[in-house]
């Protein structure tokens, strides 16, 4: 029993051990990397430092590289030999003065960035991952000649912050759905929905004094829907307040004289045809609607409906099947 106990705290004591020492491998691979850039700087004469954003082996900024700039430049302040301009105000200075690269091409710029935050040196950075962690290269320039003054390398294990870091690096882009987006409206000239089916107007055919009205019904409920209208009260209006009804003559099978049966997720057609009042030329439509099933007594308008060209008379009714499971 005192074996086993022995076992379990020794285990604990590993366990606890492990983030420590990973810790102390990161700060001290920290420590030999600026003392490395400190002894760079004192040789060359230099006493105040401006640390450039690091970057990838591509060349581009990271949030890896300006947390490698910005934890070095910390490491070397704190170990008081030489100062160091904060990295912000020095990423502002270059920018202000157009400077992109440490170059012999853009010297004018790179030594008045130097002359504005008080820098007698410039330090940039850059890092490859390798299985030991990131290897990085510290490179020292002359602001007056854009030439290098030294350069310094290490390994910093990717333990500790710069875990945390790479981990969140490595999450997957949250993608956001706007929620109050309206889904893209049915092809048609006009539609209206409701939770029991779906009415779209497919096409308005005018000819001499009737305008024919083409209809796709879906029904988006779960079981069969029997669809029918009030004849008399449903109509067209024109853009002149003429109404435009049905006459029985012209529409005795389907939506409004027998009704028409859609199956569960099914859609149906049918064709209304309308007559025009007495003197009247209109060619655009608001599509009053007297609901007597499956809602009884319920009203509804689509509005904005134009007229095309005459065609072939459609056919009255035509009963779409659901897609198959």
């Amino acid at each position: 029993m005192n074996r086993l106990l022995v076992m379990v705290l020794l285990a604990i004591a590993v366990l606890w051990a492990i983030p420590s020492y990973a810790a102390s491998q990161y700060e001290e691979s920290l420590k030999q990397l600026a003392e490395g850039v400190i002894a760079d700087a004192v040789k060359a004469g230099r006493g105040r430092l401006a640390m450039v954003d690091f970057t990838d082996a591509k060349g581009n900024v990271t949030p890896i590289g300006t947390f490698l700039a910005e934890e070095l430049g910390t490491q070397i302040l704190v170990a008081g030999d030489i100062k160091v301009v904060d990295r912000t105000m020095v990423g502002s200075t270059l920018k202000k003065f157009h400077v992109t690269q440490l170059e012999p091409a853009q010297a004018k710029g790179v030594g008045q960035a130097a002359k504005a935050v008080r820098a007698d040196v410039f330090a940039t950075g850059s890092y490859l991952e390798s299985p030991d962690g990131f290897r990085v290269t510290v490179k020292l320039f002359s602001p007056s000649t854009v030439q290098s003054l030294g350069a310094t390398r290490g390994t910093i294990p990717t333990t500790g912050p710069l875990a945390e870091l790479i981990k969140e690096t490595n999450k997957p882009p949250v993608v956001k759905v706007d929620l109050t987006a309206k889904p893209a409206p049915p092809p048609g000239l006009g539609f209206y929905s409701n939770d029991h089916y779906q009415l779209v107007v497919t096409a308005l055919h005018k000819r001499d004094k009737q305008v024919t009205a083409d209809i796709t019904i879906e029904n988006k409920s779960s079981r069969n829907v029997k669809m029918l209208c009030l004849l008399h009260d449903t109509l067209l209006e024109d853009e002149h307040g003429g109404q435009w009804k049905l006459e029985v003559e012209d529409n005795r099978e389907g939506l409004c004289m027998r009704g028409i049966e859609i199956s569960r997720r099914g859609k149906g057609r049918a064709v209304l045809t309308f007559s025009a009042p007495a003197d009247t030329t209109g060619s655009q439509f608001t599509f009053r609607y007297h609901e007597k099933l499956p809602r009884p007594d319920a009203l509804f308008s689509i509005e904005g409906l134009k007229t095309e060209s005459a065609g072939a008379a459609p056919a009255a009714v035509d009963v779409i099947p659901p897609p198959s499971n």
